[in-house]
């Protein structure tokens, strides 16, 4: 099902990535805070990678932060609260404010004065504004005009850059269409340009219909010279400005073509109002505004785009309907809640060409979590796909995966099975087992040296080969067969993913041992040339079944074991098959040049109840059975010690979840686990 307002992101993110926990019986959505955080690293990533292939950059940061703009031209800011019906409209604004910070010139701005003086030529455009309006005062006359010139500027700029990502990456169209949608197609703004709102002859009502220009429901003849300003932005044309300096040019020619229009005020009339349309029109402060669209008359959430469609959103390719005119006497009247309506939509329009979308920030303690669980590469996996046989209903559940380690993880990604306060006094127990583990791998190492041995055999006097130089001297005696082959015996190279069962059964000496037995391999592992290893643990967090990818060899130094593998610690509970599943994209498939095996340690039978989903007993036996079943069919050869004295699960079911090969056995005693771990690999 493609979810309505996520149409383009649906086809290549699916539906998994935005779907969200329910309870089983009561059907409501159910979340956790470190879930959602995980959630808007991906949203951050997809994001931040749209915005690096549209801009051709990719050194433009796109991160949650406080601040409510983008306008430091260096970096892309988005709420860290993103609803997923709205992830379209905010890969559009990403994607606008990306092309911003490529294409803008954000030194115009600061320089604004010196732009107007050189437009006017001589002319003191603030004198004369200042005695049209009666201000009183040069600096409110400067204000206004720099706030009118600045918002025209906004527009056009927004129109000129919009246009450079609809014709350098079509394939992106749709993300803004989804913007426009949301920003500038309310319901309310298309029944007020049909209407008689805002069709006085002063600012507020030229900048709604300026701002509204793209509409396919403007109305170019409801003020005077409002024809004149859609020819002088002539969107069909736009790509014809190649810079901001060339948008300034049309914002100043349009700020003329208005004041032409507004009549001066009298000596009778106060400015009051005029003071006040400067101050709102320029605001550029924080604003009480959520962003969220404006409602229908009826008074429900819009929920259907704009009236144009294709490219008429952004390019304006649409004509004016010439209903109506500057009087509007015969048209309709909004109704005192479609005034409130308008307002809002209005305000949200404003807010969007100004930059100052309101977005919400994450506070320090998630900052830092957040870069942590990016560092980790955490994310959600869905697994345990199943079909409820009382209603019907598919049901499944989420799996965090985190595939890296590193001591920011420990500290701040707030997984409770890493360096738990519980766990603090153990620290020093865990550091033995590990020390340990190190001296018992110098010694396996030694006894599985012989994998990586390498044996080359020489056969002479053959029919073919390559030419044995000590027989050339032969040839002349009726000596032909002169050739050699050389036959060499190796082994090939494997990979071993080895995944140890964290849960709160293995907590004491069993954890330890385990710990023993996995840092002893990975020792060993590292002696000898062409073996791999991962080292992976799985437990529950909150609700949910994660899986640690703790250690890769092929990536990590041997080191990081000594420094962070004392912080793992055993609690929860046993989700087995869902993390399985989880990583199966994460395992090496056995090929003709790579052998490929999976370890297990663990101690008894799956159970989890994450939210909404029950994990135990026959079911979550045979799920185990199937991935590990399917692991198998990949070539993936596997191993699994049973911990313990069968106290949470009887042999028999352990040997149904892993085959023949499970077995139980001292882990910490070096002839047997060197004994099985060479019928494995050593076996041709």
């Amino acid at each position: 099902m493609i979810i309505k307002n996520r149409t383009n992101s649906s086809w290549w993110l699916g539906n998994d990535f935005f779907s969200e926990d329910r309870d089983i019986l009561t059907g409501d959505i159910v979340s956790d805070r470190t879930s959602e955080l995980i959630k808007l690293s991906g949203y951050r990533r997809a994001i931040s990678n749209f915005v690096n292939i549209v801009t051709g950059k990719s050194d433009i940061p796109v991160r949650f932060e406080g601040k409510d703009s983008y306008t430091d031209g260096k970096s892309v800011t988005i709420s860290a609260s993103i609803k997923d019906k709205d992830f379209d409209s905010t890969v559009g604004l990403a994607l606008h404010e990306g092309s911003h910070v490529l294409l803008t010139d954000f030194k115009i701005l600061p320089n604004l004065d010196l732009e107007i003086s050189s437009w006017a030529d001589g002319t003191d455009i603030y004198s004369t504004i200042n005695e049209k309006y009666k201000m009183g005062s040069h600096m409110s006359a400067k204000s206004y005009v720099k706030d009118k010139i600045r918002n025209l500027l906004n527009i056009v700029e927004d129109r000129r850059i919009d246009n450079f990502v609809f014709k350098s990456a079509p394939g992106y169209k749709g993300y803004y269409h989804a913007l426009y949608n949301r920003y500038f197609s309310s319901p309310i703004i298309d029944i007020a340009l049909a209407s008689s709102s805002h069709r006085e002859l002063d600012w507020d009502s030229y900048m709604f219909h300026i701002i509204n220009i793209t509409n396919a429901n403007r109305d170019l003849n409801a003020l005077p010279g409002l024809l004149d300003v859609y020819k002088t932005v002539d969107l069909a044309n736009i790509d014809r400005l190649k810079s901001t300096k060339q948008s300034l040019t049309i914002a100043l020619k349009i700020f003329q073509l208005v004041e032409a229009n507004i009549p001066a005020v009298t000596d009778q009339e106060t400015t009051s109002g005029q003071d006040g349309d400067s101050q709102k029109d320029g605001d550029e402060g924080n604003n009480t505004t959520s962003g969220d669209e404006a409602t229908t008359p009826e008074g429900d959430s819009k929920d259907d785009g704009s009236k144009a469609d294709g490219d008429e959103a952004i390019t304006g390719t649409a004509q004016g309907n010439g209903a109506g005119g500057s009087g509007g006497s015969d048209l309709p009247e909004l109704s005192p809640r479609q005034e409130k309506q308008l307002a809002k939509a209005i305000q949200n329009q404003k807010d969007f060409i100004n930059n100052n979308i309101k977005k919400t920030k994450l506070n320090k303690t998630e900052q830092k979590k957040m870069k942590a669980l990016e560092e980790s590469g955490s994310e959600i996996k869905k697994v345990g796909k199943t079909t409820n046989k009382y209603n019907g209903r598919v049901y499944e559940t989420e799996c965090i995966v985190v595939k890296k380690l590193t001591q920011n993880v420990i500290d701040n990604a707030g997984y409770n099975f890493l360096n738990g306060q519980v766990w603090r006094s153990k620290g020093e127990t865990l550091s033995n087992a590990i020390n340990k583990g190190v001296t018992l791998g110098r010694q396996l190492g030694k006894k599985l040296k012989m994998r990586s041995e390498e044996r080359n055999t020489k056969f002479s006097r053959l029919d073919s080969g390559k030419i044995d130089k000590r027989l050339i001297s032969t040839l002349g005696f009726g000596a032909e067969r002169i050739f050699q082959q050389v036959m060499n015996d190796k082994y090939t190279p494997a990979n071993v993913h080895i995944t140890i069962d964290a849960s709160g059964s293995m907590a004491g000496s069993r954890f330890e041992n385990c710990q023993t037995a996995v840092v002893a391999i990975a020792k060993a592992a590292s002696m000898i040339d062409n073996l791999d290893i991962q080292i992976s643990y799985r437990t529950t967090t909150g609700d949910k079944p994660i899986i640690l990818i703790a250690y890769d060899s092929r990536v990590d130094s041997f080191r990081k074991i000594t420094n962070l593998f004392k912080h793992i610690c055993a609690s929860n509970l046993t989700p087995e098959g869902l993390t399985f599943e989880a990583i199966k994209n994460e395992l090496v498939t056995a090929s003709g040049d790579k052998e490929s095996y999976f370890i297990n340690f663990s101690d008894g039978m799956p159970y989890c109840e994450p939210k909404g989903y029950q994990y135990w007993g026959e079911s979550a036996i045979q799920h185990t059975r199937k991935q590990v079943d399917n692991m198998r069919k990949r070539g993936i050869k596997v191993l699994s010690y049973f911990i313990g004295q069968n106290t949470y699960g009887s042999q028999d079911e352990f040997t149904r979840m892993y085959g023949k090969s499970a077995q139980t056995i001292d882990v910490t005693s070096l002839v047997p686990l060197a004994k099985t771990l060479n019928k494995m690999f050593l076996a041709k």
